[in-house]
């Protein structure tokens, strides 16, 4: 199977120069998590940014500087286990494809474990079970939310399942949540105002020569994680089979699902990328 046959050619993007608001506005627009940048006027593609870019890069607001440059490719008639194997190794969620230095289409993890193991007999048959990453990275259902995000970071995930006071599962939160629940504050800064002998001076209608900053900052509002979790969770079983695991996340557009036992207890995550070695030979 090549990358071709299961690529999206119908692919938004955006371009340089421009800014973070305008990758807000398209994501939010579109719903997607991640957009090819290309040269204005052309598909030459430059590079790719992400919510994640937009997180880690909070003030930041150049899509110049936001963006991945010149980020890896495939062809159209690349094989799906190289796109696959790339990804894997790499962590990507999504590749650009290119042609003579075009933008043609995008891949993603979906689409390639939609297209390789959804059908696949053998996968039909096998569970999820050796697939589950067993370590869960939890918080109290109280913290608040800025500090939820930075545990997040320092664990190195992209969602946390969230517990209430009886340590039960109450919700989760997820990298995407995040980007949803920030607000842009602005934030002026006035630099030393000076004067045409080059001393510096109280401001005045007489002063010439100042400059102010403007930033624009991601913030999260300092509310318990509770308020804004996602509370009605899809989850699988550890007996799912991993044809029917792809079908849930594809159907519900989610990239993660908390894994419960027989008795209903968690006792894992299961990730698309954890699924995605499957389509290419180790």
């Amino acid at each position: 199977m090549m990358v071709k046959d299961c690529m999206q050619s119908d692919v938004v993007y955006v371009s340089v120069p421009g800014t973070r608001e305008n990758v807000l506005q398209l994501m939010a627009e579109k719903q997607i998590n991640g957009l090819p940048v290309v040269k204005k006027g052309s598909k030459t593609l430059v590079g790719i940014v992400t919510r994640t870019d937009l997180l880690r890069k909070a003030d930041e607001n150049q899509l110049a500087m936001l963006m991945v440059r010149d980020p890896v490719t495939v062809s159209p008639t690349s094989k799906i286990e190289r796109a696959a194997r790339i990804m894997a190794e790499n962590k990507y969620r999504r590749l650009p494809i290119v042609t003579k230095g075009e933008l043609v289409g995008m891949i993603s993890v979906p689409d390639i474990i939609g297209a390789v193991l959804e059908d696949d007999e053998r996968f039909k048959s096998e569970n999820i079970s050796k697939y589950i990453r067993r370590e869960v990275f939890s918080i109290w259902d109280q913290t608040p939310l800025p500090l939820s995000y930075m545990i997040m970071e320092m664990a190195g995930r992209n969602s946390l399942v969230v517990v209430n006071a009886s340590g039960g599962v109450s919700g989760l939160m997820t990298v995407s949540d995040y980007i949803r629940l920030s607000e842009v504050e602005i934030e002026d800064n006035i630099s030393e105002v000076h004067n045409s002998e080059g001393g510096t001076a109280e401001w005045g209608w007489a002063s010439k020569d100042f400059l102010v900053v403007t930033k624009k900052l991601l913030k999260l509002p300092n509310v318990p994680v509770a308020q804004v979790m996602t509370k009605n969770m899809i989850s699988v079983s550890e007996v799912t089979t991993v044809a029917e695991c792809v079908s849930i996340l594809r159907k519900n557009e989610i990239d993660q699902a908390p894994v419960l036992s027989a008795a209903g207890n968690l006792i894992g995550m299961i990730e698309d990328r954890d699924l995605l070695r499957l389509a290419f030979d180790e």
